[in-house]
């Protein structure tokens, strides 16, 4: 799985345990309306990508609306904020973080989920033994919260049982 860069894009496990708040550095793909101000370098990548059209003057910006292609009880987010690469752009640069965020949720084609991830199968995982993975998803997909939790069922999709811990944006 790859480091987050401006303009990912990656299905995120927001379990009822957390406020709602959202994700630091990072926005909702819900189609809102975001100030060109507050999140310039989002609004040049997706510039950049052809996502959106540049106009002259533009104050706001609408961030792609995927929340209708999202599994259910998986939430889509951009990533928003991080450096900005020198000219000529060097993609490399856009690094936020080092690696994946905790329930990260990513499809992949491997025939078996890469190292620190699990296949989204609805499996039932000890809470003892995933304490930081159950504190961002408590019992959302099933388990009763006590001593069992399941992840969530998407077909075709893994889900990071280790990384960074997401903060609340």
């Amino acid at each position: 799985m790859s480091i987050p860069c401006i303009g990912d894009v990656f299905l995120w496990t927001s379990g009822m345990s957390w406020d709602k708040s959202g994700l630091l550095n990072c926005v909702r793909c819900d189609g809102r309306s975001l100030k060109v101000a507050d999140y310039d370098p989002l609004y040049e990548m997706l510039v950049l990508q052809g996502q959106i059209v540049r106009t002259p003057d533009a104050d706001t910006f609408v961030v792609p609306d995927l929340t209708p292609s999202a599994p259910s009880g998986l939430t889509p987010y951009i990533v928003a904020q991080g450096p900005w690469p020198p000219q000529p752009y060097d993609f490399t640069y856009y690094r936020v973080t080092d690696g994946t965020y905790t329930g990260e949720v990513d499809y992949s084609t491997d025939p078996y989920p890469p190292s620190g991830w699990a296949d989204c199968d609805g499996s039932l995982l000890p809470v003892n033994q995933n304490t930081t993975l159950f504190s961002i998803l408590g019992n959302s997909f099933g388990g009763n919260g006590t001593t069992t939790f399941a992840l969530p069922d998407v077909p075709g999709a893994v889900i990071s049982l280790a990384g960074n811990y997401p903060q609340r944006g």
